[in-house]
């Protein structure tokens, strides 16, 4: 519960709500009040930052009804309310920015997806198209312009999300990068769009917005991105600026290791990403986060006795908003969340997101 920062951002304790789809976006993306009633609760429950479900940038790289969107300028005014009810319980609140590439639903978007490459991969349920240059220099201004209208509504920060085989994440992945040009082949070339995305957002946003990114330590994929590659991706985004790193792993083509595991019902269990974060904490100095399946203060001791600074949870805080109020008040007792992912299924069905277990 020490205090600690992001970039010059304070938080009041070590804990992040990790960025958690729920399903309860309107119909052009923008905030509604369902949405404001689970943040306010989570503002309330005791953690440090609160982190937006993943929110698209242009309307193509949608991939579900009720996923956020920060694509225009009309978002802006029920955002600008929520970050408002965020700070009234002293938290913080970070949008987390996306394009789903190939991962994006045509369905939703009534656009054709796009992709670094046109390839039938087990990531994608269809082919998607390949990006144009000139797509690919609109995409790295549409970032740009959504971590503004971010800063402009009051956030406190952006994160790009660079994992779970969403675009950023497609482009560093040598299993589903196959351009010939300066966008893909070397890892100097398949970090040119994350590069150009991080450098347009930081002149947008300026210097003292805290932008951070969350990035796959591996993509447990074959021939996917590795953890060398990554700890260099990490170091080079460093030097460059960023605030803080969020390691996850995987994408749903890379079963078993994937971002949401199941049955995490021991301690041996959780924190299923923390060697590949400490890893890289151990080659940068800005701050790490970890995240996937921790549930318990032994397992959090842990975690920070390695070094890791600040801790991520997605699941418990869904069926016990007050966790880290209970923890800091000295009960000390796991969450008695079962990593059943029952949770989601109400979101599926237009419901929102809920614990089903508790509600049962």
């Amino acid at each position: 519960f020490t205090p600690t920062f992001i970039g010059n951002l304070e938080l009041k304790n070590r804990f992040i709500r990790s960025a958690t789809w729920d399903g309860m976006a309107g119909i052009k993306g923008e905030v509604t009040p369902e949405q404001i009633k689970i943040y306010k609760t989570l503002a309330a429950g005791g953690a440090a930052l609160l982190t937006s479900g993943y929110t698209f940038i242009s309307p193509e790289g949608r991939q579900h009804h009720g996923q956020a969107g920060l694509d225009q300028d009309r978002v802006m005014e029920p955002l600008a309310e929520l970050a408002e009810i965020v700070h009234q319980s002293g938290s913080r609140l970070f949008i987390q920015l996306v394009h789903c590439g190939g991962q994006a639903n045509p369905k939703i978007s009534r656009l054709p997806a796009k992709a670094p490459s046109a390839i039938d991969h087990q990531l994608f349920d269809q082919r998607p198209q390949e990006l144009t240059r000139k797509e690919i220099k609109k995409l790295i201004n549409d970032f740009a312009t959504a971590a503004g209208r971010a800063k402009e509504a009051g956030c406190d920060g952006v994160q790009l999300h660079a994992a779970h085989g969403y675009l950023i994440s497609q482009f560093l992945s040598p299993a589903i990068n196959k351009r010939q040009d300066d966008f893909g082949g070397s890892l100097d070339n398949r970090f040119r769009f994350l590069r150009e995305c991080f450098l347009r957002t930081r002149e947008v946003v300026g210097r003292d917005f805290p932008l951070t990114i969350k990035i796959n330590g591996q993509d447990y994929l074959e021939n996917g991105l590795m953890l060398d590659e990554t700890v260099e991706i990490c170091q080079r985004l460093e030097e460059m600026g960023l605030d803080a790193i969020e390691i996850s792993g995987g994408s749903k083509a890379s079963s078993p290791k994937q971002p949401v595991i199941m049955k995490i019902d021991q301690p041996e269990k959780e924190a299923y990403f923390l060697d590949d974060a400490v890893a890289i904490q151990r080659t940068v100095n800005i701050p790490v986060i970890t995240v996937g399946g921790i549930r318990s203060p032994r397992t959090i001791d842990k975690i920070i006795s390695l070094g890791i600074p600040l801790i991520a949870l997605c699941r418990p805080l869904i069926r016990e908003p007050e966790l880290i109020n209970r923890w800091q008040d000295g009960d000390l007792s796991p969450s008695s969340c079962t990593s059943c992912n029952g949770c989601f299924k109400p979101a599926w069905r237009g419901e929102g997101i809920r614990c089903i277990q508790s509600s049962a």
